[in-house]
């Protein structure tokens, strides 16, 4: 015999949702996920320089450190898993876009590693074969950087831009350190072409933000998160333009091309910092202001 219902109605779930959404605002969800800023951080900067032997002569100094920064970048996204035991069960996912960003990283890592023992010369006769491997993986590796994120749920990071974004950030930033020790004299007019691609994806990717997630345009345009977008911008864009412009009247690039490098490092570490704040589940932006 069924017992009679005395208790209360359950909630409906809109309020269930709202009642989260209160609890999400006392407790923030966002916090800094340091391996995956490293994951980034490192990343960018080896796939930068690995794309650049292809339009400089090949060094062994810039070559190992890209192989390094690889080899970082690759242990920080193993542990950026919650059980990073179980990676090798995770990494047979071939669905999963984030699984293939982690297998291009492993590839370039190793790639890289075969780039430098060639050069030592103990793979002699395929120093060529891998640059040109490391210099497709690294576009490989960027565009699906750019695609890994693309959730559904996620509006303000479902779009086709970011890998376009990504390889400019990349290329710019291996090209000042390349600078370094080749300076070239198109540097300021190299630096400016690619400081004029990042900032035509950067307003593409804003558009995209006022057509999909107001709400986050809304937070880096005059919410809490507007310091550190004039933070980014200052770092990716104005303080690189305002190098590459004292580059043509200066002699000596190198001091230029390491301010700058510098100041791009400064600019990936806050874009993805923005990139996480930015997060705006669709299930739940109903109830911000």
């Amino acid at each position: 015999m069924n017992q009679p219902f005395n208790g209360p109605l359950p909630n409906l779930a809109y309020l269930r949702l709202f009642e989260y959404q209160k609890q999400r605002k006392l407790y923030p969800t966002y916090t800094v996920d340091l391996p995956l800023l490293l994951f980034i951080f490192f990343s960018r900067i080896a796939a930068g320089l690995s794309i650049m032997p292809a339009f400089f002569p090949s060094s062994m100094t810039w070559m190992a450190i890209a192989f390094s920064c690889m080899v970082l970048a690759t242990g920080a996204s193993v542990t950026h898993l919650t059980v990073p035991g179980r990676f090798l069960t995770m990494i047979i996912n071939h669905r999963s876009p984030l699984v293939w960003e982690i297998r291009l990283a492993g590839a370039l890592a190793a790639s890289l590693g075969g780039q430098l023992l060639s050069r030592m010369g103990m793979l002699g006769g395929f120093e060529e074969f891998f640059l040109w491997s490391s210099v497709t993986l690294s576009i490989f590796f960027l565009v699906s950087t750019g695609w890994a994120y693309r959730f559904h749920t996620h509006p303000a990071w479902r779009t086709h831009l970011l890998p376009g974004y990504y390889l400019a950030s990349a290329s710019i930033t291996g090209f000042s350190l390349y600078s370094i020790v080749y300076p070239t004299p198109f540097f300021a007019v190299i630096t400016l072409a690619l400081l004029c691609t990042e900032g035509l994806f950067i307003f593409l990717y804003l558009n995209h933000l006022r057509r999909m997630s107001p709400v986050s345009l809304k937070r880096i345009g005059s919410g809490k998160d507007r310091g550190i977008s004039f933070a980014f911008l200052a770092s990716a864009f104005v303080l690189p333009g305002l190098l590459a412009l004292a580059a043509f009247f200066t002699g000596g690039l190198a001091p230029v091309a390491a301010a700058l490098a510098v100041s791009n490092g400064a600019g990936i570490v806050l874009e993805r910092i923005l990139f996480f704040r930015l997060e705006q589940p669709f299930f739940f932006r109903l109830t911000e202001r």
